[in-house]
């Protein structure tokens, strides 16, 4: 249990009727989907793949650009602080993308710092971002209101959060073709 919450800030996404006139807007014959994650054991990489590989986007690891020293005490100092750590790539052609799905392990209630370091990276305006998570007792609300802080002028979606690897079984399978489905601008594969 943590002695204090993490600094999250304010909410900074579209509100409701301007993430609904943003998805109005969207031309979902021509979409250009990004799947950027950043996975720790490998479970959050398999989900982003099952999701790439159903909404046919691109991949992207998210990745500090030092790696960690001493994996706990680093990371969550990084969260409660409010830390925005350097990474160590960058999406090149991030205004071609209309979707941006971002996809962490929950940690400490919340993603890993360096999500908010990629999404504070780019100009988000009238994109779509969509979280995904994998966590053993966590659940995703918490982590959602970080995203939203760090998605400025973006149309933040209901996210997804999987426990440990079942994103690779069939029923994991499932759960994000059924989770695509709701969203309503996908046609995933079944």
């Amino acid at each position: 249990m943590r002695d204090s919450s993490p600094n999250v800030g304010e909410d900074a996404s579209l509100n409701q009727e301007d993430t609904n006139n943003v998805i109005d807007n969207l031309d979902t014959s021509d979409m250009n989907i990004l799947v950027a994650y950043y996975s720790y054991s490998g479970n959050t990489e398999g989900m982003a793949e099952e999701i790439a590989n159903q909404v046919d986007g691109d991949l992207f690891k998210i990745e500090r650009a030092s790696e960690y020293s001493d994996l706990y005490t680093e990371a969550e100092e990084e969260i409660n602080n409010g830390d925005r750590p350097e990474l160590a790539d960058t999406v090149d052609n991030m205004e071609d993308y209309d979707v941006i799905f971002i996809g962490y392990p929950i940690w400490w209630d919340m993603p890993p710092a360096m999500i908010n370091s990629f999404l504070e990276s780019y100009d988000l305006t009238d994109k779509i971002v969509i979280p995904f998570c994998t966590s053993s007792s966590d659940g995703i609300e918490n982590s959602v209101t970080s995203i939203k802080a760090s998605s400025k002028n973006a149309a933040v979606l209901d996210g997804l959060r999987l426990s440990g690897s079942s994103a690779s079984s069939d029923s994991g399978k499932k759960e994000i073709s059924d989770w695509l489905n709701s969203l309503n601008i996908f046609e995933s594969e079944d």
